[in-house]
């Protein structure tokens, strides 16, 4: 692989193959039908992220996890980030164990 510099064609650097990564990501969304596909569009049916945030905020403090003080508008999203990480992503990401079984069935 060559990258080349756009305007002169000057050889920047040369990387062999094997050393090269591709990935590709899709993100596909299905729906049963035309009903479903606008429903999902509509940029009105969803939640705005402050909403998100308020309610996830509202069941931390519920359930003891950020301090009271915290139930305010005021607490910037670097101080709620971490604890909404531990808690709501964290424990439902597959574990290495998950990850190695899932590709066992393919390789």
């Amino acid at each position: 692989w060559r990258v080349v510099e756009t305007d002169t064609r000057e050889l920047i650097c040369c990387v062999p193959e094997e050393d090269i990564r591709l990935s590709v990501s899709c993100k596909f969304h299905i729906f049963r039908n035309e009903e479903e596909a606008k429903q999902y569009e509509d940029p009105t049916a969803g939640l705005t992220p402050e909403q998100i945030i308020r309610t996830m905020k509202k069941d931390l403090l519920t359930r003891g996890k950020i301090p009271k003080d915290w139930a305010g508008e005021d607490v910037p999203l670097y101080q709620l980030g971490p604890v909404f990480y531990k808690e709501y992503i964290q424990p439902r990401a597959p574990t290495t164990q998950d990850v190695e079984k899932a590709w066992a069935k393919f390789l």
